[in-house]
């Protein structure tokens, strides 16, 4: 008897790791709503990802398919583990001793007039990589439109800390997603987000 509720609780767990692939997978659908906004000037993405298919990433690339502009990777000379909580042991000892890892040279186009700015959330802001990127990069008379990726908590602090750090800056109302949880994750069932494009392309509607 114990046997058959053991096959039988694997079946449904099987059943429902399924069934979570089919639902996250239909939520990662290609845009079906079109793309009204025009910018008022050149845009350029600048964004910081743990990798090129991470939860910021995939935001940045549909950002960047609907308002066609240059995107640049912010990387670290340093990069973080690849497990997800030796990075917060890592960031969280950065932050209490108030350090920081030197991220490589990045060229901004200087003829640029909006910045889309992207970052996981770590703490309740962004991830200390886009902090220690804007501490050079001020942008005063420049419009900044922030985006984020969190596992649950939101994102508190993104934007005081952003006209913080750029008082000089026009910040515009950002973006924020929620990105596939541990769980998920370790279940190899975890989806990029759990928003999908057509919600990028409506808050880039709402904006201009």
């Amino acid at each position: 008897m114990k046997t058959v509720i053991i096959i039988l609780v694997i079946c449904l767990v099987a059943a429902i790791a399924l069934a979570g692939c089919c639902i996250f997978r239909k939520r990662n659908t290609e845009a079906t709503i079109p793309m009204t906004a025009k910018l008022p000037g050149k845009a350029v993405i600048i964004y910081y990802s743990q990798s090129k298919v991470g939860n910021t990433a995939t935001i940045a690339q549909w950002i960047q398919k609907h308002v066609g502009c240059e995107m640049i990777a912010i990387e670290l000379v340093e990069p973080y583990p690849e497990a997800y909580f030796e990075t917060l042991k890592a960031v969280g000892k950065e932050r209490k001793e108030k350090t920081e890892r030197a991220i490589k040279p990045i060229t901004v186009p200087e003829d640029c007039d909006i910045i889309f700015l992207g970052a996981p959330i770590w703490y309740g802001t962004h991830a200390l990589p886009m902090a220690t990127f804007l501490k050079s990069h001020p942008f005063a008379g420049k419009t900044l439109i922030p985006f984020s990726t969190h596992g649950g908590g939101g994102a508190p602090l993104v934007e005081s800390d952003l006209k913080a750090a750029c008082p000089e800056a026009t910040v515009l109302k950002g973006f924020t997603a929620r990105g596939s949880n541990q769980i998920e994750r370790r279940l190899n069932i975890g989806v990029t987000s759990h928003h999908t494009e057509d919600d990028v392309v409506a808050w880039l509607n709402s904006l201009f």
